[in-house]
């Protein structure tokens, strides 16, 4: 045992000390090296601890229960001390061994179970319930609005069905409390018991009934109605594939369109007619568009083939400029690709209608609260009248408590102190809101159960750790030799585990219901890499995001902004107030001095700091940023993220002008804002039509593949692909090729010798933009050695390209084929920009 384990006896290391040792009952037998006698150590004398990272870990963590000073719920700064010094040993079985040893954790470990939703799902929701009740350890990734808490409900009634005993914990009482309401609502709250600390257990006690509900179930048919249930999820997985494909394509219309009025305000040029639209199809055109680019004058030949072959244009339609045809197919290829979205819309929908004749989803959600009813009146055994238990039987008789109460709530603080379990672990414990928890108290959550699953958001709040005590917590890192996935202070529970448990299965719930598509999608395109998947509607409302930008001035005066204020009450109020109630309308602030010059100048609402308002929602959010310059507090994704992604309908931001004049998460807000709200405005350089030049791309690929000249562009494909994944972090950054510069400039700037090398052939190799108001970010030209050397045609072509993009304010970057490293060239020269910008944050 002392090659596997460090031995605490009465909270002293003797490993070195101890020859063998022994299990005896609870008991631990000892001899000791030179002295045969034995020694017996009762429970609570000893702890055994697995070595290497596991020791460091557990008394890294135990003395920072005091270095930290974590702040209790229930106020006792002492009680997660005497918690580690009470913990004799890690079990085996333990959710936690895996979590000190994931190397042991092990994929598929159980039996699909008949899985049951009587609160409801989706596709994404549908796979966490199945990895729960799969395996020992599960993550759920629950960004804002995409029914976290329904996902929970359904793990816990999946798990009462088995059984099982379940302890529900977030770092708060309010998010369990939200949990027990919503099974009490549904009639399920009697067999929960709200523990925790000394005033819950003691409200519980004295609050038992002491009679059951009314089981008033039918007697039924259990495995014919299992065999029911089996179909009816088949069934509900085509729904879901159906109403998700449905939302992705209502999504991408809905940016097209936006995308397509761009580019009819931005070209304003007259289109050539087509005829027979409907014999055309997108990838027709964009091959054609190809097709044309790679001639300099267009041949017979090729006029002969679009004709007759392609079926677009006629002689006359091909004796136009050039850039008029190609101008005239960009055209094509919007109305075109509209019509074949609209169309599979369309379709899905009259598939899914069809499907949803019989209701199956509504089905699966009757028959599983049927047999979750029928399981729980078996379990109590029909009965009227119920034990009732005494504050003590929670220390000396929880098994039985346990088995009477199976769901218990509580924080991570004081899991450990609500039951005396003993040797005992729960089956399931199920941590809510897991970026808030800290290590301290999620090790202790860890060690309480068998299985766990892992709820929250990387991308909202994270524990708030004092900063007055960094440096001694530094230091107590440093002298553990504690690795980055365990740091205290870098990480909370649930980014610890998605680093240290990289092989358990993960689901991040894609289906947002909550937010106008207008307001989420900002969060989408700007946290969440575009995967959500928005099921609200967007009815074409006016005035969902707007942004109010108060004049230049030092206005805000520590933290406390009345030129803000004074918006808010005369601009912002009036006319939301005019469509919604003051119970609708919540107001937010980075800081408490603003939060407390708002209630005092309004009052009625409600109005928070951002962090209190994590888990809560209004119809209207108007977001006060308070600072006249940008800072780190303030331009805090995370926090941008959750205030943001509160406002159901209606989103206001009130910012100071000088926090526009700097690239900052907070300035990515007001570019997605002006582009979704068509506020066009005159500049050096164009709107990047995203879909449009992406299609291109890929259109382009595909023809010269079919040529044999992809060797040609290996060099810029091979960048394309090695940037865009370089650039990824950004958050706010894409990347698109071979774009006309005619495409990315404004001429009226350009003497005429460059106007006429913009509107010729002259294009630019890789383009990086800003995904949130499409406008050029930096240009990457690939230049071959030989083909760009000194004096070359095109080396004086190059000279003339880079005065045209510093005319503009585009950055260019050259790449040369036999130089290296070309990602660490291109993220430099974008955090220069940044940096220019006095914007760091976006570095880390």
């Amino acid at each position: 045992m002392t090659q596997k384990y460090f031995i605490l006896l009465k909270g002293k290391d003797k490993t070195k000390e101890i020859k063998s040792c022994s299990f005896e009952n609870e008991n631990l037998k000892v001899v000791f090296k030179n002295n045969p006698q034995i020694y017996i150590y009762k429970r609570g004398n000893f702890t055994l601890i697995r070595k290497a990272t596991s020791y460091n870990l557990f008394n890294y963590l135990k003395e920072l229960c005091i270095l930290a000073n974590i702040e209790t719920p229930e106020g006792n700064l002492n009680m997660l001390l005497k918690e580690y010094e009470k913990m004799q040993r890690i079990p085996k079985e333990s959710a936690l061994s895996i979590y000190l040893n994931p190397s042991s954790f092990v994929q598929d470990s159980k039996d699909k179970p008949l899985l049951i939703f009587p609160f409801g799902s989706n596709a994404s929701q549908y796979q966490a319930v199945q990895n729960a009740m799969c395996h020992q350890i599960s993550i759920i990734e629950g960004p804002p609005g995409t029914g976290k808490t329904q996902t929970i409900l359904n793990i816990i009634a999946n798990l009462i069905c088995q059984n099982k005993s379940i302890a529900m914990l977030s770092n708060n009482n309010s998010a369990t409390q939200n949990i027990f309401e919503k099974l009490s609502s549904s009639g399920f709250g009697f067999f929960c018991a709200t523990l925790g600390n000394k005033e819950n257990k003691e409200n519980f006690i004295t609050n038992q009934s002491g009679i059951y509900p009314s089981f008033d179930t039918p007697t039924i048919n259990t495995q014919k109605l299992k065999q029911n249930i089996n179909t009816l999820n088949q069934k509900v997985l085509e729904n879901f594939r159906l109403i998700n494909d449905i939302a992705k394509n209502e999504a991408f219309l809905n940016a097209l369109r936006l995308e397509y009025k761009y580019f009819k305000a931005q070209e304003n040029n007259l289109p050539l007619e087509i005829k027979n639209l409907n014999s055309l199809n997108v990838d027709k055109v964009l091959r054609a568009k190809v097709q044309i680019q790679q001639e300099q004058k267009l041949s017979f030949w090729l006029k002969l083939k679009l004709i007759f072959l392609s079926k677009i244009g006629n002689f006359e339609f091909y004796k136009s400029p050039k850039e008029q045809i190609l101008y005239t197919l960009d055209e094509t290829y919007y109305v075109l690709k509209d019509l074949e979205i609209s169309k599979k819309i369309e379709t899905s929908k009259v598939t899914l209608k069809a499907l949803e004749q019989t209701n199956p989803l509504q089905n699966l959600i009757d028959k599983s609260s049927l047999l979750l009813k029928s399981y729980l009146k078996t379990r109590y055994k029909n009965q009227r009248q119920r034990v009732r238990f005494e504050l003590s039987d929670l220390n000396q008789n929880a098994a039985a408590f346990l088995q009477e109460y199976p769901v218990i709530l509580s924080t991570t603080h004081s899991i450990k102190s609500s039951l005396n379990l003993k040797k005992e672990l729960f089956d399931y414990v199920i941590i809510d809101e897991a970026s808030q928890v800290d290590l301290i108290t999620g090790f202790l959550a860890l060690s309480s159960a068998k299985n766990v699953v892992i709820v929250g958001d990387t991308k909202q709040l994270s524990n708030v750790i004092d900063q007055s005590k960094y440096p001694l917590i530094q230091e107590l890192t440093q002298k553990y030799h504690i690795p980055l996935h365990y740091d205290f202070l870098k990480q909370s529970l649930l980014s610890s585990c998605l680093v240290t448990l990289p092989n358990v299965p993960k689901v991040m719930l894609k289906e947002h219901y909550r937010c106008h598509p207008k307001i989420i999608e900002f969060c989408n395109q700007k946290f969440y890499n575009n995967e959500l998947i928005i099921l609200s509607k967007d009815k074409g409302e006016k005035d969902v995001i707007q942004v109010f930008v108060t004049q230049e001035g030092n206005h805000a005066r520590g933290h406390y902004n009345q030129r803000q204020i004074d918006v808010i009450i005369k601009e912002i109020l009036p006319t939301l107030q005019a469509n919604l109630t003051k119970e609708q309308i919540g107001i937010l602030s980075p800081y408490k001095k603003q939060k407390k010059h708002l209630q005092e100048s309004i009052g009625v609402l409600q109005i928070d700091t951002i962090h209190k308002y994590q888990g809560r929602e209004k119809e209207a959010i108007i977001l006060s940023t308070v600072d006249n310059e940008i800072n780190n507090f303030i331009n805090d994704k995370n926090l941008l993220n959750v205030a943001v992604s509160r406002a159901k309908r209606y989103l206001r931001v009130v910012v100071s002008a000088q926090i526009c004049q700097c690239d900052n998460h907070l300035k990515d807000l007001i570019k997605y804002i002006h582009y979704h709200n068509f506020e066009v405005t005159q500049s050096k350089v164009k709107s990047i039509f995203d879909l449009l030049y992406k299609a291109n791309a890929k259109a382009r690929l595909e023809y010269l593949k079919g040529k044999k000249r992809i060797s040609l562009y290996d060099s810029e494909n091979l960048a394309y692909h090695s940037l865009k994944d370089g650039i990824s972090h950004y958050g706010n950054l894409d990347i698109i090729t071979h774009i006309p510069l005619h495409r990315i400039i404004n001429i009226e700037n350009l003497n005429e010798t460059e106007q006429e090398f913009v509107q010729s052939s002259s294009h630019i190799d890789l383009l990086i933009f800003n995904t949130m108001d499409r406008l050029p970010i930096l240009a990457i030209e690939i230049d071959g050695f030989a083909y760009h050397k000194e004096d070359s045609k095109q080396a004086k072509r190059d000279v003339l390209k880079n005065t045209i993009l510093q005319k503009c304010g585009i950055p260019l970057l050259r790449l040369s084929t036999i130089q290296s490293d070309e990602i660490s060239r291109v993220r430099e020269c974008l955090d220069k920009r940044v940096l220019n910008h006095h914007f760091k944050s976006l570095l880390s």
